[in-house]
């Protein structure tokens, strides 16, 4: 035994001893990171197990599972989202969820399932899965956002800003999303008055933090007629649908009659005379149809469609965030000159 062991004053076992305790760790690391991977693997099948996939089954278990099949079948899935067939991607991504065990590798398809479910209105369970992913990977900005994202539609706020405080931290601006919380915040107080509610939008319109366009369009919910007095002219084209749909018991005619820019609006949808003199409002829309006004066309209207600037998605409804991308303060307004039909009803306040 001598013979086949160095001696302990031996250089040599020094080194035995060091390639010894370098083997131990290794199959140690190894035993311990199969154990966890294991017990995440568990883990996430209990999580699945939670959402009845029975709804969104498409008898896919019977198909055998091919791992080249997993980019065709996500790229599938994605493409039956954006068609809104919610049912048939949400079966699609579990299938493929399911018999992934790795979970960097089926990550991605956890937060496509989140963002799948939070677009078919599923936002208990879309919140499960951003949670389950954050659980693994706390890391993932894209997750904490979507999370934000649900919070907000549910209305819980204050759980929605806690998920700013990680997103600063991975270096994301969030002063956007703190504007537009604070903003929500004020709205859905009840133990305030209406008018110190209205004194405290005025203030935001004085700071670039907040949508112009949204705060003037609470200011006119709360009181029409105050509003009149804090509309900036000069960004009449952010809020052309509101003052063109507004009633014309809502007008207040001494501050339009100031404007030129206000004044060329309501020439254009005839309550105001026309002036003989040129005026611009440089709305290309409107200044259009003063010009055809003048020249004996009086059966004009204006139609308005809503485009978002991110992922230029049009819309026949106003919205604060995108309904297609959840982007925020997104919108863009295109009007189009329409043939006048019967007296329209308001719908934007």
């Amino acid at each position: 035994m001598d013979k086949i062991l160095p001696s302990s004053d031996d250089p040599l076992f020094s080194i035995f001893i060091i390639i010894v305790l370098v083997l131990l760790t290794s199959v140690v690391s190894y035993l311990m990171g199969s154990y966890k991977e294991e017990r995440k693997k568990r883990s996430l099948e209990s999580f699945l197990g939670k959402i009845d996939s029975c709804v969104f089954s498409l008898d896919m278990d019977k198909i055998p599972f091919e791992a080249s099949l997993v980019s065709p079948l996500s790229s599938l899935a994605s493409s039956l989202a954006d068609r809104g067939e919610y049912q048939r991607s949400i079966g699609l991504y579990l299938h493929l969820i399911k018999h992934i065990g790795d979970f960097s590798k089926k990550e991605y398809l956890l937060e496509s399932l989140g963002k799948t479910y939070l677009k078919a209105g599923f936002l208990q369970r879309s919140e499960m899965i951003f949670l389950e992913i954050l659980h693994k990977h706390p890391r993932n900005s894209e997750s904490l956002y979507y999370l934000e994202v649900v919070y907000e539609l549910l209305g819980e706020y204050d759980k929605a800003k806690e998920t700013l405080i990680p997103l600063k931290t991975l270096g994301v601006s969030a002063l956007q999303l703190e504007s537009n919380l604070n903003l929500l915040t004020l709205l859905k107080k009840r133990d305030i008055s209406s008018s110190k509610k209205f004194n405290m939008l005025v203030e935001y319109l004085k700071t670039s933090d907040y949508s112009y366009r949204r705060v003037v369009q609470e200011l006119f919910r709360l009181h029409t007629k105050r509003s009149w007095a804090f509309i900036d002219d000069t960004k009449a084209h952010l809020i052309l649908d509101i003052l063109w749909l507004l009633p014309t018991s809502n007008l207040n005619l001494d501050i339009i009659s100031k404007s030129d820019i206000l004044k060329s609006i309501y020439m254009a949808r005839a309550i105001l005379p026309l002036e003989e003199s040129t005026v611009k409002s440089d709305i290309f829309v409107i200044d259009v149809m003063v010009s055809a006004l003048k020249s004996g066309a009086n059966e004009m209207d204006l139609s308005f469609s809503y485009l978002c600037k991110r992922c230029k998605q049009t819309s026949p409804i106003s919205f604060n965030r995108c309904p297609q991308c959840y982007a925020l303060d997104s919108l863009s307004i295109k009007e189009n000159i329409t043939k006048k039909q019967s007296p329209r009803g308001y719908s934007l306040l």
